[in-house]
């Protein structure tokens, strides 16, 4: 998942999940960073809704896709 300059990677690598978290500016890998699962959910959950607060028709749809109307 790319949001901005973030890169939010999950794979599965040995039958184990691996969450990774990448800063990408034009195409470069400024950095990257392992995480565990629940960070890097976290951290995808709090993009999300930042790009959505950007984006009142993105809002909206996530808001009905959070409430389910």
């Amino acid at each position: 998942v790319k949001l901005g300059d973030q890169v939010m990677t999950l794979a599965v690598k040995n039958g184990l999940p691996v969450a990774e978290i990448c800063r990408e500016v034009s195409g470069v890998v400024l950095s990257r960073q392992v995480v565990p699962l629940q960070q890097w959910a976290g951290a995808l959950a709090s993009a999300l809704v930042s790009h959505a607060a950007e984006n009142a028709q993105a809002a909206a749809a996530l808001r009905r896709l959070v409430i389910g109307s």
